[in-house]
């Protein structure tokens, strides 16, 4: 009896021990290793009808050459990413074809809002704030929307929630489709549905599925997901998360591109708790109703892409007018890589005139 005492004894303090480690790994600081985003000579806020603030740049498009045109949103990648100032530049180079360009940040991300509720974010309400900014920040009738990464799912989306509001659509390195295609209760196995053609010579990037594990397990986040998906609260601050992904994301910019070497510096707009907060709802099954669009879409894929071809592919078979297009040597930022003729094949497909 006695040794079973000693025993408790010692297990509770090596419990008790290994608690307060736990918990003083989630309340030190984080280390800022990347410094914050900062709002640029460009930066305008819109003001939601929610009460918070969305950021964004607008190039101006040339007056002599715009003719009604309607103009480019962008919408960037994530969840919880931002508007890299490469993407401004970039983008913007559209605006002498007569286009006004309109980049924003996702709430909670970037340099808008973080809101107080994780609840405050999801799938949903992103696509709520596109049509705010269509309908009334900007008063379009009609739209080109640019989606990156995530940001194609998004204007996917809304294309099929709002057909009338879209001229066309640029999926550029597009993700892969949520929610996940089922048959019967069954997750389809993609790959098998769409192969990549023998002819394709693909180029595995670099794999940072390490570093995000890494992230993904630290008590730090383990506490902060908790909280959000059971409590609703953000038991550590944006500030602390946003660093904690800021920080990976310097790891992560290695895989989007073929070379490690033409990755650009991070910019420090990450927000974690916007990334956590899209991914964790459900999503409606907008395919069947993109099958019967006929809004000319166009498809851009990198030869370094670390999203599977199926993945890709699976957009140029949902809409009827599709365009793909194959850009090799370029990662998952395309324009990084290969800018002059992201340019081009966006200029070609919207239309120079």
């Amino acid at each position: 009896m006695k040794m079973i005492r000693l025993f408790l004894k010692w297990l509770f303090r090596i419990l008790a021990f290994l608690i307060a480690v736990f918990f003083l790994f989630v309340f030190l600081p984080e280390k800022e290793t990347v410094a914050p985003l900062e709002p640029r000579a460009s930066t305008k806020y819109w003001e939601m009808k929610e009460g918070f603030k969305i950021a964004y740049t607008h190039v101006l498009g040339d007056s002599s050459r715009t003719n009604a045109k309607p103009p480019l949103v962008f919408l960037h990648g994530g969840p919880g990413g931002y508007v890299h100032s490469s993407i401004i530049e970039t983008l913007g180079e559209l605006s002498v074809f007569g286009y006004d360009v309109y980049l924003y940040d996702q709430r909670g991300s970037g340099l808008s809002d973080r809101l107080k509720k994780f609840s405050e974010v999801s799938f949903e309400k992103h696509l709520q704030d596109l049509h705010e900014i269509i309908t009334t920040k900007i008063s379009a009738q009609k739209v080109i929307l640019i989606g990156q990464s995530f940001g194609s799912i998004l204007i996917a989306h809304y294309a099929g929630r709002y057909p009338d509001m879209v001229a066309k659509l640029v999926f550029s390195s597009p993700g892969a489709l949520e929610p996940h295609r089922t048959a019967n209760g069954k997750y389809l196995n993609m790959d098998s549905i769409y192969p990549k053609p023998d002819h394709m010579t693909l180029k595995k990037p670099y794999s940072f599925v390490k570093d995000v594990n890494k992230t993904a397990f630290r008590p730090k986040a383990i506490v902060a997901s908790t909280g959000a998906l059971l409590l609703d609260r953000k038991l550590v601050s944006d500030k602390q998360m946003d660093r904690m992904l800021n920080t990976l994301a310097t790891k992560l910019v290695q895989g989007v591109v073929c070379d490690p070497k033409n990755a650009l510096p991070e910019e420090g707009g990450w927000g974690l708790y916007a990334y956590l907060a899209t991914n964790s709802g459900d999503v409606p099954d907008v395919r069947p109703t993109l099958r019967r669009l006929e809004t000319p879409a166009l498809i851009l894929h990198g030869q370094c892409e670390f999203q599977p071809f199926s993945a890709i592919y699976e957009y140029v078979d949902l809409f009827q007018n599709s365009e793909y297009r194959f850009i090799e040597d370029a990662g998952h930022e395309i324009w990084w890589e290969q800018k002059e003729q992201y340019v081009q094949r966006i200029a070609n497909f919207i239309g120079r005139e």
